[in-house]
């Protein structure tokens, strides 16, 4: 075997353990991609389901505070409110 033909095994080899190496690493990072792309979808389901229940407190408080025992207690708490500051 000649001098050019030992490297150029050589270097198929070289070749073929990196393009080896290379496949290895894109199946991994495929399935941390897949991983990630699941907990990506549930966080994504969490925040909805968040958002919904912040939506329905501020319509809650909303209709509170439209209320008509809200309205009528209104200067209650706003003597109280002073009366905490005062203390203070």
């Amino acid at each position: 075997m000649t001098s050019e033909n030992a490297d150029s095994v050589h270097d198929a080899s070289d070749r073929d353990e990196e393009i080896r190496q290379l496949r290895a690493t894109l199946r991994k990072m495929s399935h941390e991609i897949a991983e990630l792309s699941l907990r990506n979808e549930e966080l994504e389901k969490e925040l909805r389901r968040a958002n919904r229940v912040v939506a329905g407190a501020w319509e809650q408080l909303d209709v509170m505070r439209h209320s008509s025992s809200w309205q009528l207690t209104a200067p209650v708490r706003a003597v109280k409110a002073r009366l905490r500051g005062v203390l203070r």
